[in-house]
């Protein structure tokens, strides 16, 4: 991991990744660190940090997409049906 998301950015991400995890540790491990993060002394551990940053990167990694599949990323204008 060579960027280091702030707290605030990983705390954002953690809503999404309560809702959507791919496993029931990872949502309760979001859903207990956004509980926790509403204590305004809180700082989360060293590991804590660490989970929560592979966590996120995660959210944006291409694993889950496969390359072969027919993404139509940008609008080429092939479309006749826009109103």
């Amino acid at each position: 991991m060579t960027y280091t998301r702030p707290i605030e950015e990983l705390l954002f991400h953690m809503k999404t990744i309560a809702r959507q995890a791919s496993s029931e540790w990872e949502a309760n491990f979001a859903r207990s660190v956004l509980r926790q993060a509403k204590k305004p002394t809180w700082n989360p551990s060293e590991k804590q940090l660490w989970t929560m940053q592979r966590m996120v990167s995660d959210l944006f990694s291409l694993n889950g997409v496969n390359a072969d599949a027919d993404i139509d990323l940008i609008d080429t204008g092939d479309r006749h049906d826009a109103a």
